[in-house]
């Protein structure tokens, strides 16, 4: 199943969705600039997004904790 999802806009289409620019890019004057990406679609919510260590979304442990955190305590 295909969700719309904007992240899946590709750079030029985006400027042209905005109207930043007035050329589309599936016009023969388009042209990507040497400074744009790859388009990468957006991963979050998916089993391929980005988890940092110790995340609990992750198989891993979480690291000890090393006492030089104190946690607030109303009235302090």
């Amino acid at each position: 199943r295909d969700y719309s999802e904007a992240s899946k806009i590709p750079p030029g289409w985006h400027g042209w969705i905005h109207h930043r620019v007035s050329v589309p890019p599936s016009s023969d004057e388009y042209r990507a600039r040497e400074w744009q990406k790859p388009h990468q679609p957006n991963l979050t919510g998916t089993p391929a997004a980005y988890r940092p260590k110790g995340s609990v979304l992750t198989n891993q442990h979480r690291p000890q904790v090393t006492g030089d955190y104190d946690a607030w305590t109303p009235g302090s």
